[in-house]
């Protein structure tokens, strides 16, 4: 297993800094990557869930390709993977760092996992991020970021683990809802019973 600084293995920028409101800007072909937009159940980003914008400045709109990493930089990390295309016209907004990947023997999903759950990660990210109650994650900073490439068998397996761990957590909270639904239910009809 290697490690090597982030700045090697990928090339890195920050969203954009888009002016106005982005609730008020007309729909237009290019769609927007906000914070608002994340997905709360995964860290995949789904683009029809974005929200479209009318591209109002003089320069030319950097769109995500496909696998890109978007790192939440303000507030506490998070990443997740765009799995759009560049056909999908899509940009990150400023409070986003995108990462794309540039070596073929580290896996986006992996990437993802490492950045959100790796021990060696969250050190670092909480070591470096400036601010006490907002952090904050400068580009230079995830730039130097130490990332342990494992061989390929063992990122995917990571990742499998992962997936199946995401789905062990859907099915207990589902199980958790049940229950609770069921209880105020047996609680009402003892209720109604005396």
């Amino acid at each position: 297993m290697k490690t090597i600084l982030l700045k090697y293995i990928a090339q890195l920028y920050t969203g954009f800094t888009i002016r106005e409101s982005i609730d008020y800007l007309d729909y237009g072909e290019v769609s927007a990557v906000q914070i608002k937009d994340l997905p709360k159940d995964s860290n995949r980003i789904d683009t029809a869930l974005l929200t479209g914008i009318e591209w109002k400045y003089d320069s030319k709109p950097q769109f995500l390709a496909h696998n890109a990493i978007l790192l939440v930089a303000r507030g506490e990390p998070a990443a997740y993977l765009f799995g759009g295309t560049l056909a999908d016209k899509v940009v990150a907004s400023n409070p986003f760092i995108v990462i794309n990947l540039a070596q073929n023997g580290l896996l986006p999903e992996y990437l993802v996992w490492y950045l959100n759950h790796s021990a060696m990660a969250k050190g670092y990210f909480s070591s470096v991020s400036r601010g006490t109650s907002f952090p904050i994650l400068t580009l230079g900073v995830v730039k130097e970021l130490p990332v342990k490439i494992p061989p390929l068998a063992v990122q995917q397996q990571i990742i499998k683990r992962h997936i199946q761990m995401e789905a062990e957590k859907k099915h207990f909270n589902q199980l958790i809802q049940l229950r609770q639904e069921y209880n105020a239910a047996l609680a009402e009809q003892l209720l109604n019973a005396n």
